[in-house]
């Protein structure tokens, strides 16, 4: 696109298409605008000429943009997002980006192309299923709650002494029904991750203290199974401001699905060691594994591995779904490696310089 020509020969392929399309110039003056950016922004074309796309954005805050235009000026490379965008006469919506840089035989930068489409009403659909999920697990909290009182009082032997045969059926009801309490609170949790409305409460954390908690927590699981675990915490690890709860919310997802997915008398090795600016954990396994052709769904809500559904009824598939989300909002990554047959690690990363505080409404259901 080094050519008027180029340039023409683009603007009719993608005058019709349905993302909107512009293309500006090195220093992001609009040369160009499809149909669909002029419909979904509500701005003209000749409104658009010569302006910049601050027209209708730049409502992502400083840090956002800093980092677009490195990534896109600097290091010449395509930049992908979300952006909140406000279209003529005030009505805000929101946008998946991608901006690339255009460049000429000397490696410079001639134009830029930005393609954004409006995912708005999505974003509408998905909060009203993150509410609908958070209401109706509510609901069901209340009457769970008061199931698991009454089967407690009746194996306490307030209405009378059992025999062996009705207590067997009452503790077979008994964990069915903290079965269903854990995936309501899982639902619950993911509702109001998504909604954003969690708290954020950072505190100085000994990370070794922490650790501890949740294994003394999950011992009897483990031992169920026989199930050994060897902890590496490197020595000098300083005190870290995190949301004790949050970060506890991770391991235990973590531990508890490598328990799960171990096989009995099996080893877990909890490594914590720290790599640059971040904080690394590890929860390495030998049990089943993931399957090759599976491990992209990993954590999506809802995934449970068509190796495990038959032997392992029970799990929500949401656990790690909620793991990424709560360390990606505390700023560091998760990530994993499987072989079918062999095992998995599961890693994920927290920044040495801690959590931001956030305000809101919620905290994580226990």
């Amino acid at each position: 696109m080094e050519s008027s020509a180029d340039l023409e020969k683009f603007k009719l392929a993608v005058d019709n298409a349905y993302d909107h399309i512009i293309i500006t110039d090195s220093d992001a003056k609009i040369l160009y605008a499809n149909a669909a950016a002029t419909k979904i922004t509500g701005y003209s074309l000749q409104e658009m000429l010569g302006q910049n796309p601050r027209l209708w954005g730049g409502n992502m805050g400083k840090k956002f943009y800093e980092d677009m235009w490195k990534i896109i000026k600097i290091d010449k490379h395509t930049f992908h997002g979300e952006v909140n965008n406000i279209r003529k006469g005030g009505r805000p919506y929101t946008a998946e980006v991608s901006i690339s840089p255009v460049l000429n035989d000397k490696g410079e930068i001639v134009y830029f192309v930005g393609i954004e489409r409006d995912i708005t009403r999505e974003k509408d659909i998905d909060r009203m299923k993150t509410e609908f999920v958070s209401l109706a697990s509510h609901q069901l909290r209340t009457p769970l709650t008061a199931v698991k009182w009454f089967i407690e009082m009746l194996l306490d032997g307030d209405a009378g002494t059992l025999n062996d045969e009705q207590s067997k059926y009452l503790r077979n009801v008994y964990q069915s029904n903290e079965r269903m309490i854990e995936l309501v609170n899982s639902l619950l949790n993911v509702s109001r991750i998504e909604s954003g409305r969690i708290i954020v409460e950072p505190s100085p954390t000994n990370i070794a203290s922490l650790v501890n908690e949740v294994v003394s927590k999950l011992k009897p699981t483990m031992a169920e199974k026989d199930i050994k675990l060897v902890l590496k915490i490197e020595d000098n690890i300083p005190s870290i401001d995190l949301d004790q709860k949050l970060v506890f919310n991770v391991y235990e997802n973590l531990l508890v699905n490598s328990t799960k997915y171990s096989f009995p008398e099996g080893v877990i090795t909890l490594a914590i060691y720290k790599e640059g600016e971040f904080l690394i954990s590890a929860v390495e396994d030998h049990g089943v594994g993931i399957p090759t052709h599976e491990q992209e769904r990993v954590f999506l809500k809802f995934y449970r591995g068509t190796n495990v559904v038959k032997e392992h009824s029970e799990g929500s598939g949401l656990g790690l779904y909620l793991a990424k989300a709560i360390v990606e909002s505390s700023g560091g990554k998760i990530w994993f490696k499987s072989e079918e047959g062999k095992g998995s690690t599961f890693y994920f990363s927290l920044p040495l310089s801690g959590m931001k505080s956030k305000s809101g409404e919620v905290t994580l259901s226990a």
